[in-house]
């Protein structure tokens, strides 16, 4: 097939030939949910929609897993959006309820419980009862006015008498594909309607009476949503995944400093790797029919072109490759010592490509860069560069996660900690008009808070002071002052720390000794550049 053509390959088209293919349903069902996903989010949620239709179960709640859920950054909670899960269900609702209503009755009940919730009240006589207690004197619900509440939900939402219960629109853009969802529910899997209105009744009651503060523990809404949370984390460690928390602890651990001779316990990564061997010995998929397999291996690496023509740079793509290009230098004592393993020990160096894959994980679950998530192909970069960074100071060879912490820890304390302390100072020392005099000072009590908390780079979008006083050293130090630094290209081009007039937009992740004390003279050089505006 020629590239030329899938490049040229509208999304369209992409998934009219996919609904033109052979046992399309065969097909659809072995496409594994990741790219399932890449396909709706380059080609569009309705453009996939006939191809969702086809997908299994446990295909959608994988795709669920993570088209349904963001976070504002790396090691943040992700929360889920409910919007978009109407929007899923607008689209399989269009082609016709009973599908959406199939694949909602397939899935798990708290998670769609949670989901429903959030675009439903549902009504029924608890609520009655709850307004009879109102009316006792003690009663922990006395002065409560349910009547007030409801018609002031009834009266500005739309709402529709079903099954006994009275459901109101949350969000009212979705209510008429959510009630002929409901509706193809109720008809054609009753037991699964009647125990999701029963739960999204006391949820309701629940949060129009705000009991929440009653009590120490979670309310029944909350915590519903943090079960639905817990079991997508198990599902996505299951494939391999690191929830934030997990990677911001594999960070952490990798700031804290190790006495000399002993090696800290790391509980991440020994989970991981226990947990990839047991998925590796379990997932023997049986093989496909031939006669099937061979047109779907075609049409699946028509999709993979077309999705890598389409994707921007970083943009996941399978297993990265392990081996930096030839010419980078900067990575060339990394590069070395991996060539020597693959000749000489193909076991250890198996092992070295599975983990740069969970380095990468981390830095893209864990680490903010840029004050913004890492793209896949930088973080696998990045883990290079770290890791080439431990190996010049000693780590052992023969594990590229020992390299990666001994290399994170440098980058911790000889940038990222170093520049925020060494701008305090300088900034701390600056005169000139109030307001910037001010400025600096304050800054300067932001940054020596967020350093002595072990998090300098929290500052790292509050220095704009330095902008005032010298452009191109605001430039550098916003790329030094980062919980994964960066140096400018150009950045070891100016001898003896002379001022810079201008600094290259191109950064590399810091890999050597030679960048670090690059970084140091740039340092020292600090007071004289911003002593000049």
């Amino acid at each position: 097939m020629d590239p030329h053509a899938v490049q040229q390959a509208s999304p369209r088209r992409v998934v009219a030939r996919l609904l033109d293919a052979p046992h399309l349903p065969e097909l659809v069902q072995r496409l594994d949910p990741q790219r399932l996903h890449r396909l709706v989010r380059h080609c569009g949620l309705e453009e996939c929609g006939e191809i969702l239709a086809l997908a299994t179960t446990e295909q959608l709640t994988r795709v669920f897993d993570e088209d349904l859920w963001a976070s504002a950054q790396a090691g943040a909670e992700e929360e889920f959006d409910a919007d978009r899960f109407a929007l899923w269900l607008e689209v399989l609702a269009e082609l016709g309820p009973e599908v959406a209503a199939r694949k909602i009755a397939g899935m798990d009940p708290d998670f769609v419980t949670a989901a429903v919730s959030r675009l439903v009240f549902v009504l029924d006589q608890e609520l009655a009862i709850v307004q009879a207690a109102a009316a006792e004197l003690g009663s922990e619900w006395e002065g409560f006015d349910a009547d007030t509440l409801l018609e002031g939900a009834l009266g500005r939402n739309p709402s529709h008498e079903m099954g006994g219960y009275t459901i109101v629109a949350r969000r009212a853009a979705s209510w008429d594909a959510v009630l002929s969802v409901l509706s193809s529910l109720e008809h054609d899997h009753h037991p699964v309607f009647a125990q999701l209105v029963r739960r999204c009744a006391r949820l309701s009651t629940e949060y129009i009476v705000d009991n929440g503060g009653l009590y120490e523990v979670l309310s029944s809404d909350e915590q519903l949503v943090a079960d639905m949370a817990a079991a997508r984390e198990d599902r996505r460690e299951a494939s391999g995944y690191l929830t934030p928390a997990q990677a911001a602890a594999f960070l952490k651990l990798a700031r804290t400093p190790v006495p000399a001779g002993e090696l800290a316990e790391d509980p991440v990564t020994a989970v991981y790797f226990r947990e990839l061997q047991a998925r590796a010995k379990s997932n023997l998929e049986p093989a496909v029919e031939r006669e099937r397999a061979a047109p779907a291996d075609a049409l699946e690496r028509e999709i993979e072109q077309f999705l890598a023509s389409v994707e921007e740079p970083g943009a996941p793509r399978g297993t990265p490759p392990l081996l930096p290009a030839r010419g980078d230098e900067r990575l060339s004592r990394v590069r070395a010592h991996l060539l020597a393993l693959q000749e000489q020990d193909p076991a250890v160096y198996g092992r070295c490509t599975e983990e740069l894959a969970f380095l990468a994980n981390v830095l893209i679950s864990g680490c903010s860069f840029r004050s913004r998530r890492f793209r896949p192909v930088e973080a696998t970069d990045a883990a290079l560069a770290v890791c080439n960074l431990g190996l010049e100071n000693g780590a052992d060879g023969h594990s590229l996660v020992s390299g990666f912490r001994a290399g994170w820890r440098r980058l911790y304390e000889d940038v990222s900690l170093l520049t925020a302390r060494r701008l305090a100072d300088v900034l701390s020392g600056v005169r000139g008009a109030d307001a910037v005099e001010r400025q600096a000072r304050d800054t300067a009590r932001r940054l020596l808070r967020d350093a002595g908390a072990g998090e300098p780079w929290r500052a790292r979008d509050a220095i704009e002071v330095v902008a005032v006083l010298d452009q191109p050293s605001w430039v550098v130090l916003t790329s030094l002052l980062d919980q994964c630094p960066t140096v400018p290209r150009d950045f070891d081009r100016v001898p003896g720390g002379e001022p810079r007039l201008r600094v290259s937009t191109e950064l590399d992740f810091v890999s050597e000794n030679r960048q670090l004390a690059c970084v140091r003279e740039f340092l020292d050089a600090l007071p004289r550049a911003l002593a000049q505006r």
